[in-house]
């Protein structure tokens, strides 16, 4: 049966820095479980004491430090580097550091930074005292399964914290060197977000808020585009899905108070509607129905349009008000949409395509000379396009018919009248497009039931030139 401290360093890898550290971790195990406890707090103590030291020596922007001592440039190789990479000095070294960084006035060694300063300077010492009792057999201090366990309980609760400008620095630093080169395995090891998240958990503990902001705001100046992309999915999978509440929750109030990172992040993870809700249940009624009415914020995301719409409308219907959605913006998106079964149904069911054509798009049925006049442009654009697209999806009955059959029967009155050329044109043009709505969907509309096909002839008598233009 593993250790709980087995079981963490699996999951969060602290000693992913310094393969000695895990050697020596591994050999603490060992002794511990064969009850040799004062073997296992040394090795584990070391383990500790050697993550720090190799935490420091990996530090890539040590050199970025500010040194206050212009007559030492390299203070950061000198008096960091070169003294702890000295077998018989760098564990004194290391202490120097963490003492001058809980001192209230500080030295040029002071490169870790710490919230508690006290707190870590307390618990540290005690640590330390105890290490050197044992290792020159003062004999004063017992060292049994509890001694060990609490020294591993420390580790846990503040190894994240003894990095180089501090935890919160580092890890900011961190994250965003692994998002920058995320798609290049041979530089960053992936896998090594779910630690960092760890730590994140630790040092910014309830409150992750400004931490998670800050590194938004960071990442947004890298990322090209969306932050959120198919090179990246993994990266933010991590974050999302980590086991840590209290980080997850940050990042998704962050993530759900911006339309363009929600719509980003929503189609890379359905999950996050739900989430969304659990922390705001006020979620869809006073932000997503708004963000929705404008297309603007499913720029580079435009499926995510429909798929959001397809949710909300199946499981969340009381909140939308569907009218203020269904608009002659939102309709240019119908080109993304994405038809199934299910996609049908719902959108259908909401009279979402029947809205869109006869509600948003009633200038289309306006087939008077002056009308067709006034719509010239509409009716040879993108707009009567996407009407055609929205007919394709409808589910008819004979309301539809109906109102297709009297735009005809008006065009040809109307036509009967027209002496000028550009407007019997825009008449014959008309009439071909609806030619082509009827004969595309000529099947849904013979199989609508109970209906009179003399009722509408103008209707039927195109569905019987399309049959005849098929043979």
């Amino acid at each position: 049966m593993k250790l709980r401290i087995e079981k963490w360093v699996e999951e969060t890898m602290p000693f992913a820095e310094s393969d000695s550290a895990d050697e020596l971790f591994e050999e603490s195990v060992r002794c511990f479980k064969i009850g040799a406890y004062k073997s296992a707090f040394i090795m584990s103590y070391l383990s500790f004491k050697v993550t720090i030291k190799d935490r420091i020596l990996s530090c890539r922007y040590g050199k970025e430090l500010p040194n206050k001592n212009p007559e030492n440039p390299f203070f950061w190789e000198m008096e960091i580097v070169k003294i702890l990479e000295k077998p018989d000095k760098w564990e004194n070294r290391v202490n120097d550091i963490v003492e001058a960084s809980c001192a209230k006035s500080k030295k040029d060694i002071a490169i870790i930074h710490f919230k508690d300063e006290e707190q870590i300077k307390t618990a540290y010492n005690h640590w330390k005292d105890i290490r050197n009792e044992c290792t020159h057999a003062k004999g004063q201090t017992t060292i049994d399964s509890a001694t060990v366990e609490c020294f591993w309980n420390f580790m846990m609760d503040n190894l994240g914290k003894f990095y180089v400008l501090g935890g919160e620095e580092y890890l900011l630093r961190e994250l965003e060197n692994l998002y920058k080169f995320y798609r290049y395995p041979e530089i960053v090891e992936p896998e090594s977000v779910k630690t960092i998240m760890y730590d994140v958990n630790v040092i910014c503990q309830k409150s992750p808020g400004n931490f998670l902001e800050t590194l938004f705001e960071n990442l947004k100046k890298t990322a090209r585009g969306d932050l959120v992309n198919d090179e990246n999915f993994k990266f933010w999978k991590y974050i999302l899905e980590t086991s840590h509440e209290n980080v997850m929750d940050g990042i998704v109030k962050i993530i759900s108070n911006d339309a363009q990172h929600f719509f980003n992040f929503y189609s890379y993870f359905p999950q996050l509607l739900e989430m969304s809700i659990s922390l705001n249940s006020k979620f869809i009624v006073n932000e997503l129905s708004n963000w929705l009415k404008h297309p603007d914020f499913f720029y580079g995301s435009e499926k995510t349009f429909w798929v959001a719409l397809v949710e909300v409308l199946d499981r969340y219907r009381e909140h939308v008000d569907v009218d203020k959605i269904i608009n002659n913006r939102t309709i240019g998106l119908i080109e993304y949409f994405e038809k199934s079964e299910r996609n049908l149904r719902i959108l259908n069911g909401n009279d979402v395509f029947k809205k869109y054509i006869f509600e948003v798009s009633s200038w289309f049925f306006k087939t008077d000379a002056s009308s067709q006049y006034n719509n010239f442009s509409k009716l040879r654009s993108k707009d009567s396009e996407n009407i055609e697209l929205c007919f394709n999806y409808l589910e008819w009955d004979s309301v539809c018919i109906g109102n297709i059959n009297y735009a005809l029967d008006s065009l040809k009155s109307s036509m009967a009248s027209r002496s000028n050329y550009y407007s019997e044109e825009n008449g014959y043009y008309y009439k071909s497009i609806i030619k082509r709505i009827i004969c595309n969907n000529k099947d849904k509309i013979s199989n609508v039931p109970n209906i009179n096909t003399s009722d509408y002839s103008h209707v039927f008598d195109i569905i019987n030139d399309c049959k005849s233009d098929q043979n």
